[in-house]
């Protein structure tokens, strides 16, 4: 044995120098994933429930979803008219800004005709005063402003972006106080310096991630004449929410934690604060621009963070490894919306890459070890898009945004009892139906709500 120690010792010089190899190839020698997928009807295999089971005719997409910290309520972004107000009909013109809802968490196993079915009720944001462009007042018209990535602050508050580029200064954070949803308050978390100016630069605040002491603001901040082209120089930034509202937001204190790069979203906090996990461009791991995004995570230092001496020099570590393979979009694979499982062991995300047994690259759930040392696995599948995960308390399951519509086991036992409400019709009324007809009959009243899928968007939870 003492012989034969040293010798098998070096043997793992080579082997090192393998390993550095595949990496610089992009290559790895982690597990690949099975080839096979569970499948219940139209999507995996598992506990799938609606939380919003609406069959509005126009497609809403209900995206976002949070659950709020007393797990009663799920908050989520939504099309202007998702749920009817006492607005003017002229103002369809701005169904394209989206706005936010708040809906009682429940699995619904019954199609409804519309929100308010549900008791969901619209955030109507009252209109703020600040100053801004070198005049002593800027009046926002926040009804008619685009809204999103809305997060909860507490039971009580949330917080979201709002996009005020139409007076040329992007988009920033707010805050909510959500105690009265027909009547909410709302005040600005932090304005650039040059807000101030005649002129100011387009500047957007986004992906906004709380930390879990609540201390700490993370979002992106980048230019871009507009919100959704061509943004330059995207950085994550934070902000210390106790100085946040500071003097309508200009005396806030914020921080850069990265460099700029061409391409970062969907920040997420890990469980304990030290990390936060996003999504980014190819610069980010060093390889140039290039297509798609990757899963990254990023070091904080939350003391340096307390004394104000934090750099841009944070380690990133890279999560996911994506190859492309003939027949794969000439854009490149999307990983993106990353979330921790709540003891920080998974990582839960939505990514384009291929799934098993099959050739599509629609937008599905993936699920990988949070040190990434395994290829990731599919988590949940549909074939239509599955976005936005949000990790349920205690780790059951997920909460997220899908556009499948309405799952098989609920469309077969709607038919089922569709069609014994005709044989009872047609013994009462002596029809003169016989099985054949009836079980079309059947069929027919539930095809009407076969077609959602892929027009609506609808908030699931599902568990395995």
């Amino acid at each position: 044995m003492n012989m034969k120690w040293p010798r098998n010792r070096f043997l793992l010089l080579p082997y090192v120098a393998l390993l550095i190899v595949f990496v610089t190839v992009g290559c790895t020698s982690k597990e690949d994933p099975a080839e096979t997928l569970s499948v219940s009807g139209n999507h995996s295999t598992g506990n799938l429930a609606m939380v919003t089971t609406d069959t509005s005719s126009d497609g809403y997409h209900y995206l976002n979803p949070q659950l709020s910290p007393d797990q009663q309520t799920v908050l989520f972004s939504a099309d202007w008219w998702a749920i009817p107000t006492v607005r003017d009909p002229g103002d369809a013109v701005y169904v394209k800004n989206r706005q936010m809802i708040l809906i009682p968490m429940a699995q619904g196993f019954e199609p409804t005709t519309s929100l308010l079915e549900q008791h969901a009720e619209l955030i109507y944001l009252q209109d703020i005063t600040i100053p801004i462009s070198g005049r002593d007042e800027f009046f926002t018209e926040t009804e008619n402003m685009d809204k999103g990535n809305p997060i909860w602050e507490d039971d009580d508050h949330i917080l979201f972006w709002m996009n005020v580029d139409r007076n040329g200064i992007g988009s920033r954070l707010f805050r909510a106080e959500i105690s009265t949803p027909s009547f909410t308050q709302i005040e600005v978390l932090f304005m650039e310096p040059t807000d101030q100016n005649p002129s100011p630069r387009p500047l957007h605040h986004l992906d906004c991630t709380l930390s879990p002491n609540k201390r700490w603001l993370a979002f992106t901040r980048f230019y871009s004449a507009i919100q959704d082209s061509n943004p330059s120089g995207v950085a994550i930034h934070v902000l210390d929410m106790n100085s946040a509202v500071t003097n309508n937001g200009y005396d806030a204190d914020t921080y850069a934690l990265t460099a700029e790069y061409s391409r970062i979203e969907t920040l997420k906090w890990s469980p304990n604060g030290d990390k936060i996990i996003f999504a980014g461009g190819m610069d980010v791991a060093g390889a140039g621009v290039g297509a798609g995004t990757e899963i990254f995570t990023l070091d904080v230092d939350t003391l340096a963070l307390e004394d104000g001496s934090v750099d841009t020099s944070g380690k990133i570590t890279r999560l996911t490894f994506t190859s492309l393979s003939e027949g794969d979009p000439i854009s490149g694979i999307l990983n993106t919306d990353p979330v921790y499982s709540e003891d920080a062991s998974t990582v839960y995300f939505v990514s384009t890459r291929r799934a098993p047994t099959t050739t599509l690259h629609d937008r599905n759930i993936w699920v990988i070890p949070a040190d990434g040392r395994l290829e990731p696995e599919i988590y949940y599948f549909t074939r239509s898009d599955d976005v936005d995960p949000f990790v349920l308390p205690g780790n059951k399951g997920l909460l997220f945004s899908s556009a499948l519509g309405f799952p098989t086991e609920m469309l077969d036992r709607l038919e089922e009892e569709a069609y014994q409400n005709w044989v009872e019709r047609n013994e009462d009324e002596n029809l003169g139906l016989d099985e054949v007809q009836m079980r079309q009959l059947a069929a027919e009243e539930v095809r009407n709500i076969e077609f959602f899928e892929g027009v609506m968007s609808h908030i699931y939870t599902f568990s395995k």
